[in-house]
């Protein structure tokens, strides 16, 4: 892993984070300055991809964009209830809070599919309407515009859904302008966006609004997915993210000098960028990472020594010394920190397939590891 591709690195690290127990968000505490609470919320009969799409794209880029540790975004799901529900007739989910203990949104996302139960709950709609009018941005996807186009937050502005749904909504809001054939349609504080798969596509375009196109392709790439804004959109996205003041943006400049290979460049900012702020220990397993990726092993363990005297970033970080003893077919000091990372908390099997663990794959002490790995 730590013959980094950038891609692998925020692999592992959401890996590594999904397993040592992150917490929900806070409810009362203040929310650090870049960090947006994304709200997905939930019904019964909710169309799968409506909601998984827009989530996906949330969570993939909350890594992205950020100053120092913080996140970009905290994701999380919200129903009328806590009881569980059914996706189309088939996936149970249950939601993570009620519209009675939700924290309060930033983004809230209102997939759509079965749009009836919500839009003939009183309470429900009550709260919807709260979230979406004083939230930074409402994302609707697919038929989820009915229920802003019921509570009168699309009077006024252009709007879109799902094909088959538009004479609908344009009767449930007589006094918005509701468009076919197109993807998505910002108007500000609320985006609408057509069926399904176009909630990816309103949620990608929310990203490089808020933390630049970089961030928004870079997201795409991590997923796989062909997004082509449209042409007029690209003079409006800012290159990188346009909340970070200058240290961010030189953070985010030596990303880009590292996934275009320039690692000279990229090791000599995050060495000035540590200069400055030597406790900064992301930065210092960026370094890692891009000196592993120039075969400076020495360079790389070292820079990891440093982050991992960070809480946040020393279980991702034993595990890159690992790797990085491996490639330099060091197998006892790879079995070693291979055997602190578990100490510290790693649950992911990604050991089992990692490239750069081949080396001490080969070696028959990695298969008394291998059983806590699974």
């Amino acid at each position: 892993m730590s013959r980094v591709s950038w891609w692998m690195s925020l692999v592992v690290c959401l890996l590594l984070a999904s397993s040592t127990g992150e917490a929900a968000p806070e409810t009362k505490s203040p929310r650090k300055p870049y960090t947006r609470n994304v709200a997905i919320v939930l019904y019964e009969s909710v169309e799968v991809l409506d909601f998984a799409g827009p989530a996906e794209v949330f969570q993939a880029a909350s890594g992205f964009g950020a100053s120092g540790q913080e996140k970009a975004f905290k994701v999380y799901t919200v129903g009328r209830t806590k009881a569980p529900l059914t996706s189309q007739q088939f996936l149970k989910v249950v939601p993570e809070f009620s519209i009675e203990d939700a924290p309060r949104p930033d983004i809230v996302v209102i997939p759509g599919g079965g749009t009836q139960v919500v839009l003939q709950d009183a309470e429900f709609m009550k709260w919807i309407s709260k979230a979406a009018g004083e939230s930074e941005l409402a994302l609707t996807v697919c038929t989820g515009a009915m229920t802003l186009g019921k509570a009168g937050l699309l009077d006024g502005l252009d709007a879109t859904t799902y094909f088959r749904s538009i004479d609908s909504l344009q009767k449930m809001a007589p006094k918005a302008r509701i468009h076919h054939g197109r993807r998505f349609i910002d108007s500000g504080r609320i985006v609408t966006t057509a069926g399904v798969s176009a909630g990816i596509d309103g949620s990608l375009h929310v990203v490089a609004r808020l933390l630049g196109k970089r961030v928004a392709d870079e997201t795409a790439q991590y997923m796989e997915y062909k997004w082509t804004p449209e042409p007029y959109l690209l003079t409006e996205y800012s290159l990188f993210n346009p909340s970070l003041d200058e240290r961010g943006r030189a953070i985010q400049q030596a990303g880009v000098y590292a996934q275009d290979k320039n690692w000279k460049a990229a090791v000599d900012t995050y060495r000035e960028l540590l200069k400055a702020q030597p406790g900064d220990a992301n930065l210092w397993s960026q370094l890692g990472q891009t000196l592993t990726a120039m075969k400076e092993y020495d360079g790389a363990i070292d820079a990891y020594a440093r982050a991992a005297e960070s809480k946040d970033q020393r279980l991702l970080s034993l595990y890159n010394t690992a790797c990085v003893y491996s490639l330099k077919a060091d197998n006892d000091r790879a079995l070693e920190y291979l055997g602190k990372a578990l100490d510290a908390g790693l649950k992911s099997n990604w050991p089992l397939s990692d490239p750069d663990l081949e080396n001490v794959r080969k070696d028959p002490r990695f298969q008394k590891l291998a059983t806590r790995f699974k």
